[in-house]
């Protein structure tokens, strides 16, 4: 490590910390829900403010990964949800995140990739964080804070275009926020959002002529009420919605185009040919989100310390038609699916006066979802465009999640620069689920049963942390710390399509998983740079697999299921830090390190994937910016975000092989008014960023399958505050 911390102690850099890019003063880290000097936190943490944001040009969560090092973000598309990989732990679309997301202190454990619109700082940390936050946070987290009401009135309004290969995008984003009462008791804030864009990837043949478009529209309230010095209440509501015609959520490409357009260009296509960034489909698509939230918080501070309340309704509702199964021009077999959950979240707490040698925090907590989820296909000639499909029996899952929490942290007074922590929580987890009778299509995969069933379990954990941190100065501290994560069991509907039924498969079990790490956090050149990293080592040895049962040439026979008979080891590094060469010169940078195999995974009965890579994790990621600005207001940056090879499957198929992908700013600044433009992925790197399958109506045709990331965008932006 210190050879390592050597090496890179000049540039390496974590991108823009709160209030001055360049030093770590004043600096708050909230994911321990106090608000902690980042030099005194005992976590891997990366903190971005509002003003680091708009510099490396974060509009999207999918831009997130590359300021954090050993995160990934993957995606099946242009509208699918989030999946969050970090430090080797993998997330897949078949399974609940590993990692959570926060956002205004409203838990998301499915994050669809939106708009980051008007955000104040973001905080990602690596390592569970279950003690603090329970279930699905075992390897990280993510905390968002978006801009809220002001003592003064204040906006800003931001218009931006955007061109690419297939098509050109444009958007409209604007925040104002102010007193509502003469004397500032009452203040309020409202944030809005347009765009309309092209598909990124572009359909040759689409159905009835509709090309692929992405339109949202973003409303968001924030209420402040300060009735006295020791009381704030705040409450937040607001709409997402999202139209995508000739848009399915998740869409495949071939790895290899050659061997596709040469295998299916002149017997299924028409001769046409697919490019890099084009494909062929002949199923009607669509999709529709619209995702609704209101929450509500209160503190109270007392002489004692400061109680905190706060409560959150989140509804959800996905359709998403034209997952063509075959990925050519015939109409052999598509899918539809459909998902609407509800989610409530309430927690209790109070934490102690941080002015003491021993601090402590207790609380209370709830979860709770409801889900519905139906599956459609339809089979041959496509008779009435998107009502063709045929639906499957609805499917139910319920979760409710009860907690108690506890952490405290003692300074020793005869070695005032040491400080122990311990954390614990106990959670009980009920699961619950239940199918009607019904089948579902899939043509040569055959027809897949579904029976009546009803399942329900209670899953239990207790998670502790522990850590020591010792300051060795103003400046330098380090920490050790040891945690487990877990995510409850559940489930397998799939088995239940069988009238031959087995405990073992139709329930999964919780996964358990230990992380151990070692880290430092220090000052450079008396306030002109700061440099962060840790070592870490993590285990699980009931990690949750996903399956999907297939025939012989690799078609799909079942709906995909999960066993928890497997385990992973995953170990390595990060270092990041910033520096301020010269005046308005900043260098920023990330570099992480990642050896993510399985230790068990039986793929089928006789065969053990044990040593293959976990999939989705890059091998290792780096990032690299330079900025400069000059007293005049003009302003250049160059980017590169580096990420290594990265298994696309667990029986390690096929690679996303390294890759670089370069960025480039040049703007102005002058008073109110600043003016961008800017290039993302400057040489058109076309790159894999999801799981790969087979073709799924023809079976194994020499090639695999998977979701393609953005090609070049290049764009402008033009920002007015006020």
């Amino acid at each position: 490590m210190a050879a390592v911390v050597a090496a890179n102690l000049f540039v390496f850099a974590a991108p823009g910390f709160a209030q001055d890019p360049t030093t770590l003063d004043g600096v708050r880290v909230t994911g321990s829900k106090r608000d902690t000097p980042y030099l005194k936190s005992d976590l891997s943490v990366t903190v971005l403010d509002r003003q680091a944001l708009k510099e490396a040009g974060v509009v999207e969560f999918r831009d997130l990964d590359k300021l954090a090092p050993n995160v990934k973000f993957n995606a099946m598309g242009q509208l699918s949800d989030m999946f969050i990989s970090i430090r080797g732990i993998e997330s897949n679309p078949f399974l609940v995140n590993r990692a959570s997301v926060y956002i205004d202190g409203i838990p998301f454990r499915e994050l669809s990739n939106a708009v980051l619109n008007q955000v104040d700082s973001v905080e990602v940390l690596r390592g569970p964080q279950g003690t603090l936050y329970g279930a699905n946070s075992e390897s990280g987290l993510v905390l968002v804070r978006t801009r809220g009401p002001a003592d003064a009135l204040e906006g800003e309004v931001n218009v931006r275009s955007t061109w690419f290969g297939n098509g050109n995008g444009n958007s409209l984003d604007g925040f104002v926020a102010g007193p509502l009462t003469k004397g500032g008791e009452l203040s309020g804030s409202l944030a809005f959002m347009a765009s309309d864009e092209d598909s990124y990837l572009r359909n040759l043949t689409p159905f009835e002529g509709t090309e692929g478009k992405v339109r949202e529209g973003y409303l968001q309230g924030k209420l402040r009420w300060r009735p006295s010095d020791y009381v704030t209440v705040n409450a937040l509501a607001y709409h997402l919605r999202t139209r995508a015609p000739g848009m399915f959520e998740y869409e495949y490409l071939p790895l290899d185009v050659g061997l596709y357009n040469r295998t299916y260009g002149a017997s299924l296509n028409g001769g046409r040919q697919t490019g890099d960034f084009t494909y062929i489909n002949d199923a009607p698509k669509r999709t529709e989100k619209d995702e609704s939230v209101a929450g509500v918080s209160a503190q109270w501070q007392l002489a004692a310390g400061t109680v905190d309340v706060a409560a959150s309704y989140r509804a959800q509702e996905d359709m998403s038609a034209g997952y063509d199964f075959d990925m050519t021009e015939r109409a052999e077999l598509a899918g539809r699916i459909y998902d609407k959950q509800d989610a409530w979240n309430a927690e209790a707490r109070f934490s102690s006066l941080d002015d003491r040698p021993f601090t402590w925090m207790a609380g209370v907590s709830t979860y709770r979802t409801d889900k519905d989820s139906i599956l459609g296909t339809f089979v041959g000639p496509i008779t009435r465009g998107l009502h063709s499909y045929n639906l499957a029996p609805s499917q139910t899952a319920k979760g409710e999640d009860y907690s108690v929490f506890a952490t405290a942290s003692y300074t020793f007074p005869a070695v005032p620069r040491l400080t122990a922590s311990v954390g614990l929580r106990h959670e009980q987890a009920r699961r619950s689920t239940e199918q009607r009778a019904g089948s579902l299509d899939l043509a040569a995969g055959g027809v897949v049963l579904y029976r009546d069933a009803a399942l329900a379990h209670t899953f239990r954990a207790t998670l502790p942390r522990v850590s020591l941190r010792y300051d060795a100065s103003e400046d330098l501290s380090f920490y050790a710390a040891s945690a487990k994560g877990y995510i409850p069991g559940g489930f397998n509907l799939a088995a239940a399509q069988s009238d031959e039924v087995n405990d073992k498969v139709l329930r999964y079990e919780s996964e358990m998983m230990w992380s151990h790490e070692l880290g430092f956090k220090m000052n450079l050149g008396n306030g002109r740079g700061h440099v962060g990293g840790a070592l870490f080592h993590i285990t699980s040895d009931n990690w949750q697999e996903i399956q999907v049962a297939t025939d012989a040439d690799g078609r799909p026979i079942s709906s995909d299921y999960v066993g928890s008979d497997a385990s992973i080891r995953s170990r390595g590094a990060e270092l990041e830090g910033a520096y301020e060469v010269a005046p308005g010169f900043t260098l920023t940078a990330n570099v992480g390190y990642v050896d993510a195999k399985y230790t068990k995974l039986w793929a089928t009965i006789d065969e053990n994937l044990a040593g293959n890579r976990v999939k989705l994790t890059p091998h290792y990621t780096g990032y690299l910016a330079a900025r400069y600005q000059h007293s005049s207001g003009v302003f250049a940056r160059v980017e590169s975000a580096f990420t290594g090879s990265s298994a696309l499957d667990e029986r390690n198929r096929a690679y996303q092989p390294a890759v670089a992908i370069l960025g480039l700013q040049l703007g102005y600044e002058h008073g109110p008014w600043t003016g961008r433009i800017f290039v993302q992925n400057l040489t058109d790197k076309r790159r894999v960023n999801g799981l790969i399958f087979d073709n799924l109506a023809f079976g194994r045709d020499g090639n695999y399958y998977g979701p393609i990331d953005n090609p070049r965008i290049v764009g402008a932006e033009m920002s007015f505050t006020f």
